[in-house]
């Protein structure tokens, strides 16, 4: 694949916060420079598959360049590449990885934004990773004869105008603190690392160090073709991965932490903003394990969880309306706590599974509930029963119970993923949160057919019952069922 003209190729794009951008340098392409050969993975094809990086979204920018011809400098590409960002990517963040000529296309966009007064789009960079990066010029683009017409190599001559009015750039606004008569609003910390190769011919060692206090620098075993040519196993994609892993954190949204301690008392890895200590209404040691009382969901539980929904609508719902959610308690519990976060009153709510963060910012799309409809022992009952069948089916046992304590309903609907229910059924945040939309869906439809009451069953992570509960709301009566062996009991209401 020839590039023909400036443009942003998609690595992967799951309509993530942070775009990881790589920029390739003089002669390269935006896959063939990232990749040992044609049967390896690229560069970013490794860090987008690496599960720790999940959150991020990967491109490489490719431009028209080469040793014989060229009809720009890297000036020129840099203004290319800010109309492709705009174009495609306006409301993220950036992340910078770029090799060679690469690095002075991404300092001089980062230049650009300054001396636009352009503070949104500055703000929005949030790291720049350099491979091999010629910042003072290459001797190599020295040797070339002086009358030749490649404006990309005569860019990266040393003492070249636009290399040295760049460098007087970067010392200005960046080195030492920047311009202390710049606005406060253009002054912008850029986290950085840089990488030189021991073997490099083309860039020394000097001119591969950027002029920014702070910045980390690496000396690799490396020449400047292979050193964005690498494995997993290598330093240099372990010391992207960090980079791009610390760079993640730190720009993630400001969330209310919420701890809710249910079985027992747990400690968190973040310290909470709100902390409920629900212990004395559980027992998970017992036989059959203890659990809140039908009266104590309402009189004692919903009301602390309503001084944590207003302390996250007076203090979070300005800053995103994010709150985050650690908790070891039953289903209903999680249901609860969804519903009292709802996405009606704008709340994104993030929920931890097995040492992973779920959102319910994202939804797949592609991802379709599956329900089976059972007629009730009543057709003039105004009452339905919904089962949650994720990890298993229980649909039978829910059946028995109805049967053993007589009630009426007129229609049962089961839910369950695509697949059928088992515990990889599934798979990601995406999925649950089109999960909870589904069941959401099906409670409305039973709404419209003039149902007043529905009973709801479930067997799901407690992940998903808190995005299923975000999601029902503006519904009929919904009393929620827990099982406490070998029957169910009454739990607490939506």
């Amino acid at each position: 694949m020839r590039v023909k003209n400036a443009q942003l190729y998609e690595v992967s794009e799951k309509n993530n916060n942070i775009a990881v951008i790589f920029v390739h340098g003089l002669g390269g392409h935006p896959i063939k420079t990232w990749r040992k050969n044609e049967l390896s993975k690229s560069l970013p094809e490794l860090l987008r598959d690496d599960v720790a990086l999940n959150e991020l979204d990967f491109y490489s920018y490719g431009y028209v360049t080469g040793k014989t011809t060229s009809k720009y400098d890297f000036t020129d590409a840099a203004e290319l590449l800010s109309s492709d960002i705009q174009a495609q990517l306006k409301n993220k963040d950036i992340v910078f990885v770029a090799h060679s000529m690469g690095g002075l296309i991404v300092q001089k966009y980062i230049i650009n934004l300054i001396e636009k007064f352009d503070m949104n789009n500055l703000k929005k960079v949030k790291g720049a990773v350099y491979l091999s990066v010629p910042f003072q010029g290459s001797k190599w683009a020295s040797m070339f004869s002086k009358v030749l017409v490649n404006k990309q190599i005569k860019s990266m001559r040393k003492a070249n105008p636009l290399l040295v009015k760049l460098e007087n750039s970067w010392q200005k606004y960046f080195f030492r603190g920047g311009d202390e008569n710049l606005p406060d609003n253009l002054k912008h910390t850029i986290p950085q690392i840089a990488f030189h190769g021991a073997q490099d011919q083309v860039v020394s060692n000097v001119s591969a160090s950027p002029l920014y206090i702070g910045a980390k620098i690496y000396k690799v075993d490396q020449n400047h073709r292979s050193i964005c040519k690498v494995d997993e196993k290598s330093s240099v994609f372990k010391s992207i991965k960090n980079f791009l892993a610390d760079v993640k954190k730190t720009s993630e949204p400001e969330a209310m932490i919420l701890h809710v301690h249910g079985y027992e008392k747990q400690e968190y890895p973040i310290q909470p903003d709100v902390e409920l200590d629900w212990t004395k209404y559980f027992d998970s040691s017992a036989k059959p394990r203890v659990l809140p009382k039908l009266d104590e969901w309402s009189t004692k539980l919903s009301p602390q969880l309503k001084l944590a929904t207003e302390t996250w609508s007076q203090n979070w719902v300005k800053k995103g309306g994010r709150v985050r959610i650690y908790a070891k308690l039953c289903l209903p519990g999680g249901l609860l706590i969804g519903n009292r976060f709802s996405r009606t009153k704008g709340a994104i709510v993030e929920v931890e599974h097995y040492n992973q963060m779920w959102s319910s910012e994202k939804v797949d799309k592609t991802f379709k509930a599956i329900t089976k409809r059972t007629p009730g022992n009543n057709s003039q009952s105004k009452r339905a029963i919904i089962v949650l069948s994720v990890t298993s089916n229980i649909q039978p046992q829910v059946e028995k119970y109805l049967e053993k304590v007589n009630e009426d309903y007129c229609l049962l609907v089961n839910i369950s993923p695509p697949n059928g229910a088992d515990q990889e059924s599934i798979k990601n945040n995406e999925e649950a949160v089109a999960y909870a939309k589904g069941v959401k869906a099906v409670a409305d439809d039973l709404n419209r057919q003039g149902i007043e009451e529905v009973y709801l069953f479930l067997n799901c992570p407690f992940s998903v019952a808190v995005f299923v509960g975000h999601h029902l709301t503006a519904t009929c009566h919904i009393q929620v069922f827990d099982y406490a062996v070998p029957d169910y009991t009454l739990s607490c209401r939506l």
